[in-house]
């Protein structure tokens, strides 16, 4: 590989981005592993706890569309997540039709538990920054997830089923 003064600035970035990414996937897959839990699960999990975070409501079906998952599949992963204690269904009190998914506080205090250290180490990858370098990287990451986030709904908006990939 060159050296880095022989790369433009940025260069480097999306591979950094793609071994982050990597790391990150392999704790959550250790959590999953740790509490007897799908990877799917997991994923299901941290879309409710973004939903929350950003005072959005999840339905089955938003769950669905989120995780890519048929509505049957859907089904049966809220039956885990149910049975484990992670989630529960609530009535919808604009629609008593329907109903929302929250995160149980079972659920919050296992993954703050897993994921707490985590958040340690990603903020002491900070500690050598001043307060706008970090201002900076935080812009960053939020722009990232933004365009990777348009760019993933676009595909998806033309996404067509296909026949499988030799």
């Amino acid at each position: 590989m060159p050296s880095t003064t022989d790369q433009p600035p940025g260069a480097r970035v999306p591979l950094l981005v793609q071994r982050l990414s990597y790391e990150l996937t392999r704790f959550s897959h250790l959590f999953a592993r740790h509490h007897a839990l799908h990877p799917t699960d997991v994923e299901a999990l941290a879309h409710l706890h973004q939903a929350s975070l950003r005072g959005q409501v999840m339905t089955p079906g938003r769950l669905a569309d989120a995780i890519d998952l048929s509505p049957p599949a859907t089904s049966a992963l809220l039956r885990r997540l149910e049975a484990s204690g992670h989630v529960e269904r609530v009535p919808d009190p604009a629609d008593g039709r329907r109903h929302l998914l929250a995160l149980t506080d079972t659920a919050r205090q296992v993954a703050s538990g897993f994921f707490g250290p985590l958040a340690g180490a990603l903020r002491a990858s900070l500690v050598d920054l001043d307060d706008a370098e970090v201002a900076v990287v935080e812009r960053w990451l939020a722009s990232a997830a933004d365009g990777a986030g348009r760019l993933a709904d676009r595909i998806a908006d033309t996404d067509r089923p296909g026949p499988p990939h030799a």
